[in-house]
């Protein structure tokens, strides 16, 4: 009884990525989620081989060498998943030439960054920069079985509180949306902020009125209404959508300004 429980545990292991490949994301043509357009480092998270671990792509699309490219990658459930070992990892690639195309693959258990492992929807993010500067991330949404990558898809992009005043100041976003409820929302916002409600589905009614070739940021007070209202604007077909990491709060507390 116990062997035949084993064989057909691995049955199953082997077969879930084969059955699961039709509804996984593997776009040739895969999309950089960048902060400035013009950085030539480009970076891309795509399921490794068979759904099991996962790819990361480093592109120099430029005319000069890039050196000294820290990255890092993360994982972040969504609510209720259980995320293993291995959520964060980083190293550096030492050069990058032009036109060169580096990819490093999270393998499961093998080598010094294996794969996170768990179960549930997670968020994953891989971050770069070069010398130093020019931050360049891919975020995706996965539902993670074991080391298996399902269900991949594009997400929003989430920046903490820093980057995201010098987007602001920089007059980057078209649109800043607080999906807070009024009550909340009266007693302080982000400078130039509405006020579309996720609970009440105001936010729902307004996303076919905005402009799909946008760049909007998106916060509430806590996660859940937050990273529900950024995706929902992914989902309707925006492509440059940002999220406030740690929300109003954290904002607050770096000490940026708000209104009234």
């Amino acid at each position: 009884m116990n062997r035949t429980c084993v064989i057909g545990f691995v049955f199953m292991l082997l077969l879930i990525p084969a059955l699961s490949a039709i509804e996984i994301d593997h776009t040739k043509d895969y999309r950089e989620r960048v902060t400035n357009e013009e950085n030539p480092l480009k970076v891309s998270l795509e399921p490794g081989f068979l759904s099991r671990g996962v790819k990361l792509l480093f592109s120099n699309t430029g005319d000069t060498s890039l050196t000294n490219i820290e990255w890092c990658f993360s994982t972040k459930p969504v609510i209720t998943a259980i995320i293993g070992k291995g959520d964060v990892c980083s190293q550096t690639i030492d050069e990058l030439g032009p036109g060169e195309e580096i990819t490093i693959i999270l393998r499961p258990f093998l080598g010094d960054i294996p794969s996170p492992r768990g179960f549930g929807r997670v968020y994953m993010k891989v971050q770069a920069k070069a010398d130093g500067t020019e931050m360049v991330r891919d975020q995706k949404q996965s539902f993670l079985l074991f080391c298996f990558l399902l269900k991949t898809k594009d997400t929003y992009i989430d920046i903490p509180p820093d980057e995201t005043y010098s987007l602001y100041l920089n007059e980057t976003f078209d649109l800043i949306i607080d999906v807070v409820g009024l009550d909340i929302y009266s007693l302080g916002h982000l400078p130039g902020a509405v006020n579309y409600i996720w609970a009440d589905r105001t936010l729902a009614e307004m996303i076919p009125t905005l402009d799909v070739n946008g760049t909007y940021l998106v916060y509430c007070h806590t996660d859940p209404p937050s990273t529900d209202s950024a995706q929902a604007l992914v989902d309707a077909g925006i492509e440059s959508v940002y999220r406030l990491e740690g929300n109003y709060r954290a904002w607050v507390e770096a000490g940026y300004p708000i209104e009234t």
